[in-house]
């Protein structure tokens, strides 16, 4: 297909489907009025006249942010699937990686949901299925969601791309009751998934990837590892839980931090890595490390502000705005949060990116 079009061709049903889009992204000064709204109800009152709002219209008193985070998700989904749907092919697998995070999330829901006896009416409500019916797994998602023991999910799943992280989690579940194992090695296969996939983007297009690509890998290796310091893991324990794809930061600066003592030593190693500027001495515990989270979002979100002004025909257009609309239903969800808790405006901005 890359050969006998020319990029223009390639990307002019993307870039039309970009652009509508883009439109319905909601505007600082949106946001300045979502931040002034005095409850929930005036809230989702302000969002009404929004891409949000058919939805919103569907929900039942009293709101919540759990409700409404629902919304937000499914919308940035559907709007997903629109992108992936009319992205060149090569691209479009890429672009995915952005619906398989939340069918990583299904899974998760599924399992833990089972081993605390949920039934399966409740579960089903809880899964992201327009989600499964695009990727047309939704009836083995249902099966797995069925099983009345953690160990009968997996061997619904174990057939498939799932299988062997599923297997390994099933040991630490019946070592531990913990579902926590499961988490750890899902995330793990969602990152080494999106380096594979970055591998197999055409030379052309993974330079226009990179900087996304590289940032998202490093901040889940780096952060995973701080996390796992700040609770005290072992590092063989660690080193199971991380992507084995290195970008800007290097195997041996990762196996420095794996060997490190605590904490404290192993962010004394990454102030000395190209991510210095992001850990300064306030970075202590986990309520820092979100910080340092949000701040690697932030220069994500720079540097494709930038890159936006050059040719827009490439995988980062399709790139640029997905990850757009991800910060903007992130956004969304923060401000619920604050508003329904009756947080000051101040640390509610703090809060968005």
């Amino acid at each position: 297909e890359f050969g006998s079009l020319s990029q223009e061709q390639l990307y002019s049903n993307v870039l039309v489907k970009v652009s509508v889009e883009k439109s319905h992204l909601l505007t600082k000064e949106k946001f300045s009025r979502l931040l002034n709204s005095k409850n929930l109800v005036e809230y989702v009152s302000e969002l009404k006249e929004t891409i949000y709002g058919q939805e919103l219209e569907r929900l039942m008193l009293p709101y919540t942010t759990n409700k409404l985070e629902r919304v937000f998700r499914e919308n940035f989904i559907e709007t997903c699937i629109k992108i992936v749907r009319n992205s060149p092919d090569i691209v479009s697998k890429f672009l995915r990686t952005y619906l398989i995070k939340f069918e990583h999330e299904n899974i998760k829901t599924i399992l833990r949901a089972v081993s605390t006896g949920l039934p399966f009416d409740e579960i089903k409500k809880r899964l992201y299925l327009n989600l499964e019916t695009f990727l047309e797994r939704k009836e083995i998602i249902l099966k797995a969601a069925m099983a009345i023991q953690v160990k009968l999910v997996v061997e619904v799943l174990q057939n498939t791309i799932y299988g062997p992280s599923l297997v390994l989690g099933l040991k630490k579940y019946e070592e531990t009751g913990s579902t926590k194992y499961f988490d750890i090695l899902l995330d793990r296969m969602f990152y080494e998934n999106v380096g594979e996939l970055y591998k197999n983007l055409p030379k052309n297009e993974r330079e226009h990837a990179f900087f996304y690509v590289s940032n998202i890998v490093d901040r889940f290796n780096i952060l995973t590892i701080l996390r796992a310091k700040l609770l005290g893991y072992e590092p063989h324990w660690i080193r199971v839980a991380l992507a084995h794809n290195f970008y800007n930061i290097s195997k041996e600066t990762i196996e420095q931090l794996l060997m490190a003592d605590n904490f404290k030593s192993a962010l004394e190693i990454i102030k000395k890595s190209n991510y210095a500027k992001l850990f300064d001495k306030t970075v202590i515990d986990e309520e820092k490390l979100a910080k340092v989270e949000k701040e690697f979002r932030q220069k994500i979100l720079l540097n494709i502000t930038k890159l936006r002004f050059g040719d827009p025909f490439n995988i980062g257009t399709p790139l640029d705005f997905i990850f757009r609309k991800e910060i903007e239903s992130y956004n969304l969800t923060a401000l619920s949060i604050g508003i329904e808790y009756n947080w000051k405006k101040d640390d509610i901005s703090r809060l968005l990116i």
